[in-house]
């Protein structure tokens, strides 16, 4: 009989320890989903993360194709299935900006107490010609976070564009205390052939209520020929 107790709390441990180890690193394809600190922050390791969990409300952890929506009135319908691009747009918005030379569009506002949290997103694109692309960085009312460094590093918002030969040609970062300050960047920049890279991370604190915190970010392409148009396209939808 003791013996089968001690089995049986072998068993229990061992069952105990997986459920503990698949809750702090869950495998998704070559990334891996972390959650780490009391405010249930999700990561996922060279992908975009996202986190806009309330201070003082229960943490969830959203899809990665699906980050949270503010809560809409009552009355209004949402499909809670309808899939989100570039982090907040739909996919009738994600194919008009397509449209209108856009590469890359974030313009959001956290109307609600929020971390919004998204590291290492990379977003290509395929030049045939040469062309220019308009960039444009804006951002208000944004804290940076309470505690830094727990999984995400410091608060910023940062944008690096990196050209077909691998060369940074444009990095932009506001970090900390910086990101009190409201921000606005333009910036037009020469593009030759090949597939260049975006890369997005933001990470900061919104207050919500009354001063909602801001954050545009955006990539356009002042003549985006048909086929780079049909490739962005196929690109975003995947």
């Amino acid at each position: 009989m003791n013996d089968l107790k001690k089995r049986l709390g072998a068993l229990a441990l061992a069952g105990w320890m997986t459920l503990s180890l698949a809750a702090c690193s869950v495998p998704l394809g070559d990334a891996e989903v972390r959650t780490g600190g009391e405010d249930g922050t999700v990561v996922i390791d060279g992908e975009a993360i996202w986190d806009e969990t309330a201070p003082d409300g229960d943490p969830t952890s959203p899809e990665p194709e699906s980050p949270a929506e503010d809560t809409a009135p009552d009355g209004d319908a949402v499909e809670d299935t309808e899939p989100l691009y570039e982090y907040y747009s739909t996919r009738e918005e994600l194919l008009n900006g397509i449209q209108e030379g856009y590469v890359f569009c974030l313009d959001h506002t956290f109307d609600q107490a929020a971390r919004p949290t998204v590291t290492g997103g990379h977003w290509p694109f395929q030049v045939s010609d040469e062309d220019t692309l308009d960039l444009e960085i804006r951002f208000s009312d944004q804290l940076p976070l309470e505690e830094e460094g727990l999984v995400s590093g410091e608060s910023r918002v940062e944008v690096r564009l990196t050209s077909p030969e691998g060369k940074t040609v444009y990095a932009y970062k506001a970090a900390g205390e910086e990101l009190e300050k409201d921000g606005d960047v333009q910036e037009s920049i020469p593009l030759t052939p090949g597939e260049w890279d975006l890369e997005v991370s933001f990470v900061f604190r919104s207050a919500g209520g009354g001063t909602p915190a801001a954050l545009h970010i955006s990539a356009q392409r002042r003549n985006m020929s048909q086929a780079d148009q049909t490739d962005l396209e196929e690109l975003r939808l995947r």
